[in-house]
């Protein structure tokens, strides 16, 4: 054969390769059955053979062979593939080789990608005794799912299988079996959950300790089947009165406070003696662990060991100032003490008893709902959503100490109005020539993105904090407030005229990403009736001037009289006994006659009683 030939022959037999994507993705599940079918275009075949994602070419034919030939034969030009209960390799690229029987061309290779998609066929599961699971099994797109429980109980549903369990008990232990349905598997698949539960962890050692040298203060969690599941995410720990707060781990630590625990569940803190003021109190440790629940509490660093945690004694809640809350917006009743809790509950302005759940059910639809760190931390933190006007009212926390039988109680004041927005004061009353300041502010503090204003006469202007009343340039009307990031649109108006008089208008627009509109709020202005404070201030005071003098000088006058005055006042005095004595005269005569008239004789031995 000359060169030229050889040439020829060689350009003929190249290869011409196809990417194709089975139309479309091919999904199986493991145990399936995978089709490949391929209409080639080179005539009748020599061979068809399949080069596996793992990289094993494998000839096909027909047989019984778990990867056989699929198609009306090599004679038809087709080349096919039929691999039975597929498992591995499974996933990958699937490529068929054809070779034809002209000699001018040795093969064609189309290139085949098969995606399998797997779900695990059993998988095991612990959970704490008591708590609420969703057990799921089977692949997310089931179409249709039967589900046994461990004793017997069959449930039927659309969709994946999942069984929700209010709180696990011994009778869920052991193992729940699906059947799934999906658009990829050709049949029912059986998948199984073991389902293992075990005591929750718990704080098993919240306090401090000392040695010679150090103070030691932790928040230690143990799992009680003494499993190494549970670990601590972070370790958080905070001075007395919150003066500074620790994050410690393994091997961190600041130039005082090092990292205090052994095993991985530990959270603590060491730091040398002698102990500082500031570290003399309650410390708050909180350990947060991989089931993403929070331990800890409160522990009581002093100077004396016999000091008690007990004898610190708490009767004081913290609580929120009174809030104004805009119709439809939720709020938080906030009320903590430095102590840990055994429960809260509320009670609502109409009287209505409010149980609190701690930790909070994600599936629960009441507008409560517990959104603090825990009781052990000494928070009652309830959000209440879609707020309405009659829930206006003072709100009753009532906290029950962990460890002791009495409850104690504190009161949130809520104000929900119909405006996202209200008045300093609804209206003032302010005197000629003196200073007020008026204005309206974002119930909830958001900030503005303008804030102007409207005269009695109705002449409008805007005001910021570039006209505050430290600018250079003193006007009369200047701004007052904390600012329209903080919300606040105030108004100082320095030496009040006759024309300030009458009703303002406060006009705001929120600034949030909703393009709320703009919002007023109506302010009026009076001038006092009858007489102004300053002159009602200056009656009453000298009417009291005039009252202590008067006592003075009547009494100066009684005590130390003068010459002149004092012979008046015997010459008066005797008058007065010359005058007394005439009408005990007269008296006597006119009683002695009445008595004759009307009475027997006296007797001679006897004598008549006188009243004295």
């Amino acid at each position: 054969m000359d060169r030229s030939t050889v040439l020829i022959k060689l350009l003929l037999s190249a290869y011409i390769v196809q990417v194709v994507q089975c139309g479309r993705s091919v999904l199986l599940t493991d145990g399936d059955t995978l089709y490949l079918k391929w209409q080639t275009r080179l005539g009748p075949l020599a061979q068809c053979s399949v080069l596996m994602p793992d990289g094993v070419e494998v000839p096909l034919s027909v047989g019984t062979n778990e990867l056989r030939y699929l198609g009306d034969g090599y004679s038809s030009g087709q080349c096919g593939l039929r691999a039975d209960n597929l498992v591995k390799p499974g996933t990958g690229n699937w490529t068929l080789k054809a070779t034809a029987l002209n000699g001018r061309q040795d093969q064609t290779t189309t290139q085949v990608t098969c995606i399998v998609k797997t779900w695990p066929r059993s998988i095991f599961i612990k959970v704490p005794i008591g708590t609420t699971q969703n057990i799921t099994c089977g692949p997310q797109s089931a179409l249709h799912c039967r589900m046994f429980s461990p004793t017997g109980q069959v449930s039927r549903h659309s969709g994946q299988c999942s069984e929700r369990v209010k709180s696990v008990g011994s009778h869920h232990v052991n193992t729940w079996t699906c059947w799934a349905v999906t658009a990829e598997s050709a049949a029912e698949v059986q998948y199984f959950v073991q389902l293992h539960v075990y005591q929750e962890g718990a704080v098993v050692d919240v306090g401090w300790n000392d040695t010679a040298s150090e103070v030691r203060v932790f928040c230690n969690v143990r799992n009680s089947n003494n499993s190494t599941t549970i670990q601590s995410l972070y370790c958080k720990l905070s001075l007395p009165n919150d003066l500074e707060t620790l994050s410690l781990a393994y091997g961190r630590g600041t130039s005082r406070y090092a990292y205090y625990g052994i095993n991985d569940g530990d959270c603590g803190v060491s730091f040398p003696k002698p102990i500082k003021p500031t570290e003399i109190g309650r410390w708050k440790c909180m350990n947060v662990m991989t089931n993403h629940r929070m331990y800890g509490g409160f522990v009581n660093v002093a100077t004396d060991r016999t000091f008690d945690n007990k004898e610190f004694s708490i009767d004081t809640v913290i609580t929120k100032e009174p809030l104004t809350v805009p119709r439809g917006n939720a709020f938080n009743v906030e009320c903590s003490v430095p102590a840990e809790l055994d429960y809260c509950w509320l009670r609502h302005p109409n009287g209505t008893a409010i149980s609190v759940t701690v930790p909070p059910n994600d599936h629960d639809l009441s507008r409560y709902r517990y959104v603090g760190e825990g009781l052990s931390f000494g928070q009652c933190y309830v959000s209440v959503s879609e707020t309405s006007v009659f829930d206006t009212g003072s709100w009753l926390c009532a906290l029950g100490l962990r460890g002791d039988r009495k409850e104690i109680y504190s009161w949130v004041n809520v104000t929900v109005t119909e405006s996202i927005i209200t008045a300093y004061q609804q209206e003032l009353y302010v005197a000629e020539g003196t200073d007020v300041t008026l204005g309206c502010y974002s119930v909830e503090r958001q900030p503005i993105a303008y804030c102007r204003f409207l005269t009695p006469r109705l002449i409008g202007f805007a005001m910021d904090e570039r006209s505050a009343k430290g600018s250079s340039k003193q006007l009369r009307y200047t701004y007052s407030g904390q600012g329209l990031t903080a919300g606040h649109c105030g108004l100082t108006i320095n030496e009040v005229i006759e024309s300030d008089y009458g009703n303002w208008t406060c006009a705001v627009k929120i600034l949030d990403s909703f393009g709320s509109e703009e919002v007023s709020i109506t302010v009026v202005l009076r001038k006092p009736e009858g007489f102004t404070m300053i002159q009602i201030i200056g009656i009453v005071f000298c009417g009291t001037l005039i009252s202590v003098l008067s006592l003075f000088f009547a009494n100066h006058l009684i005590t130390s009289p003068s010459a002149k005055t004092r012979k008046k006042i015997e010459k008066l005095e005797l008058l007065e006994a010359v005058e007394k004595g005439h009408r005990r005269v007269s008296s006597k005569r006119t009683i002695a006659a009445s008595r004759a008239a009307r009475t027997l004789p006296r007797r001679p031995c006897g004598t008549i009683p006188r009243r004295i």
